[in-house]
Order: structure tokens, then sequence, then C-alpha cells
């Protein structure tokens, strides 16, 4: 199946509603990447294959490693510390990865753009698209002989259906979180259709093998936002929002104990790495929405859990060291 050859010459253009948005920017800006012809993705293959063979080389990595950029380059940590060979073929690699990104971002829009009538607002829809896309560079294997496009067909139409799964809501859903959802509404129906009845909570957790409070947890989650403005009594003069109170135990020197929190936060983490940093920022939630899972930094920063768990590790043991011998003589 040669997916971008269905595309054509170029996408369909947007219509004229769309042609000044953002989504209508973001899909001209697309269309100046050209297509690979086939002669094009197989001397990209074999530059990326030759680019990850030699880093494996290097890192003595085992045979059975797989050749692609999230395994590869994920075991690589900083390129710099390797030979001028290895730090040639990374550049390399990462231009190949640029390059797999860039010439099928019509096929990301493509792909986004069939799911258009679903609600979901197509910034949305493409932003996901994309990171399906990115995913797929990262694990495709030139070595298996496959188009890429191809490829990476699977990965964007999974993310854009984790999109519709995740919905308009106001506070994204954690994509793992989103499976336990979709779990739990297809063992519920299930459930429905043999006991002839809603099943009750303790029925769920039993057949899903979680607790009844998470099951809880779970129907929370997938039911949708509560305005703060709904009236709580029929001449609606007081509303929810009216009802929710802010701690009243904060007190006058408060914001000063923050701004110091804040001081040696930030001190501490200028001991560190920027790659150290990063993921220390986000698997703590340090100015950030919430605390990520080595999974999502893994994906997102094309290394693998291990190496990310690893970093982890060491910075904190960096830290511990480096402020215990403050501590100590202090």
């Amino acid at each position: 199946m040669q997916t971008q050859d269905r595309l054509g010459p170029s996408p369909t253009l947007p219509n004229s509603g769309e042609r000044d948005s953002l989504v209508g920017l973001y899909f001209r800006d697309a269309s100046r990447h050209q297509l690979l012809s086939d002669s094009d993705e197989r001397r990209l293959a074999r530059q990326l294959i030759l680019s990850l063979r030699v880093i494996s080389k290097e890192l003595s990595l085992p045979d059975d490693t797989p050749q692609t950029l999230r395994e590869v380059i994920g075991s690589l940590g900083d390129a710099c510390a390797f030979s001028q060979r290895c730090r040639r073929a990374y550049h390399l690699a990462m231009a190949c990865r640029r390059k797999l990104i860039q010439s099928n971002l019509r096929l990301a829009v493509h792909i986004a753009r069939r799911y258009g009538h679903h609600g979901i607002p197509m910034t949305d829809l493409i932003q996901d698209a994309n990171v399906g896309l990115i995913k797929a560079a990262e694990r495709f294997d030139p070595g298996k002989g496959f188009r890429f496009s191809t490829y990476a067909y699977w990965w964007i139409s999974e993310e854009v259906r984790r999109c519709l799964q995740r919905g308009v809501g106001v506070v994204h859903t954690p994509e793992n979180v989103v499976d336990e959802i979709r779990q739990l509404q297809k063992t519920s129906m299930r459930l429905n259709q043999s006991l002839g009845r809603t099943p009750s909570q303790s029925e769920l957790a039993t057949a899903m093998e979680a607790s009844p409070s998470r099951i809880g947890e779970l129907r929370a989650l997938a039911s949708r936002e509560i305005s703060t403005d709904v009236p709580l009594v029929e001449d609606g003069s007081i509303t929810l929002g009216d009802s929710l109170h802010g701690s009243d135990a904060m007190t006058p020197d408060h914001p000063l104990r923050q701004r110091d929190r804040i001081i040696t936060l930030h001190n501490m983490m200028g001991e560190l790495s920027d790659r150290e940093r990063e993921i220390l920022t986000r698997r703590y939630g340090l100015g950030v929405a919430e605390p990520e899972t080595l999974q999502t930094i893994s994906d997102q920063l094309g290394i693998s859990r291990e190496r990310v768990r690893q970093i982890e590790k060491l910075a904190l043991k960096k830290l511990q060291q480096r402020f215990a011998t403050e501590s100590s003589g202090a």
C-alpha cells in the first residue's frame, strides 16, 4: 500500500474559512515539503541504516538491538562524548529523522482531516497526528524493507483515534487512563449483555481485577466537566462556584516562603545538565501541569524508558551528594 501516492502531488486545499486560520497556515507550511519518491526513500533508508550501525558498533550494543532511532539513539546519551565518526552518524540519523517527518506532514494532515466531522478542533487532530508521525519515525526499522508512509499510517491513525477518545474535555486525560476508561466501557457492555442489566461497581471491579474505588474514579473521569456556573437553587442566586472556597490557612508570609522555595529549587536544578533538569522537571511536575510517566518522557525524547530512569536516578544522586555536602559544611 503506497499511502503517499494516493495523496497526489498536493493535498486538498483548505476551504475559504480555513485559509487564513492557524490550520490554513500550517497546511500551507506542510505543503512546502516535497513527498519522497521511491528512490529518495530507499536512499534515506540506506543512510539511516548505515548511521544506526555505526552508533550501535560504537556503543557495543547487543546484536539483537532493534535498529531504530528510539533504541539506538536512546542508548547514546551525550553524542559529544563519542568519536567523531559516531557524532557524524548521529547527525546524519537525526537529519534522516527530520526528513522522514517533514516529507510526511501531508500524510498526517490528510488523516487528521478525515476525522474533522467528530467535533474535535482540527488543531488538536493535527497535533495528535503529528505525535503519531514522530512516534513512527522513532520506531521505524528501515532494514525491514517497508515503506515509511505505510508504517506511519497506522501510528498516525492510532494517535488521532486516541484524540477522539479523549474528546474535547477542558482537562486532557492521560493516555493510560484513557485506555482504562476504554476497557471499562467494553467490560460494562459485555456484562450488560450477559447479565441483562447494568453491572454493579463491584462486578465491574471483579471483571477488571481492580478495586471498586478505582472503578468509581474511572467513571468520574469518563463523565463530562460541570460548569461552576451551574445554579444550586432554583432562582439561580447561588452557583456551584459560590460554594467552592479557597483555603483560609494562608499566612501573611506565605508569598515569601513560596519565593524562597522557588529560589532554592532553581539553585538545585542549576547543578544539573539540560537533559537531567528536563527529566526531573517532567517526572516530578515542577512548573508543569502534572508529573509525567517514564513512557511519556521516553516517547517524546526518543530514548528508552530505562535510559530515562537511569538519568533520573543519577540526577537525584547528584543533588543528594551536592546538597548533603553543603549541609555538613554548614
